[in-house]
């Protein structure tokens, strides 16, 4: 069963300032709540084409390889695993201008069926709405202090 979660957040930070930090995967962890592990495995760090492996740890440890799909500079990055949990990550950001960016989220999952899949979606499902507001929380805090 695919699992959509949506939300979006303000930023008292230029647009610019805020899609690079979010470009950035060596920053990913400060900020992406449950992110234990993310390498890349390309030689390109950003844009399209860009590789990551990543582990989550929400209730269970989720293993994805994770790929650019879309990059435009400063309005959107999209990321769509390749293998491992089925996911696409979609970051949009809008300019609402006075140094002020919206960023919002667009997060769809799947996880495996069967029982194996029953247990796991038993121990991700509460953790979702928590690990969605403390990563807000976190890159809104973050990138304010840059």
């Amino acid at each position: 069963m695919t699992n959509v979660v949506e939300h979006s957040v303000e930023i008292a930070a230029p647009i610019s300032k805020v899609f690079a930090y979010v470009d950035d995967f060596t920053c990913t962890k400060d900020w992406m709540y449950g992110l234990a592990k993310i390498e890349p495995v390309t030689d390109q760090l950003r844009g399209v084409g860009a590789q990551y492996d990543g582990v989550m740890k929400v209730g269970v440890h989720l293993k994805a390889r994770i790929r650019c799909t879309a990059w435009e500079q400063d309005r959107l990055l999209e990321l769509t695993s390749v293998k491992g949990v089925e996911n696409t990550q979609r970051w949009t950001f809008t300019d609402l201008g006075g140094d002020r960016t919206r960023v919002d989220a667009w997060i769809s999952y799947t996880l495996p069926g069967g029982p194996a899949g029953k247990a796991i979606a038993g121990a991700v499902k509460p953790v979702v709405g928590i690990a969605v507001k403390h990563s807000s929380e976190a890159l809104v805090r973050n990138v304010e202090a840059l």
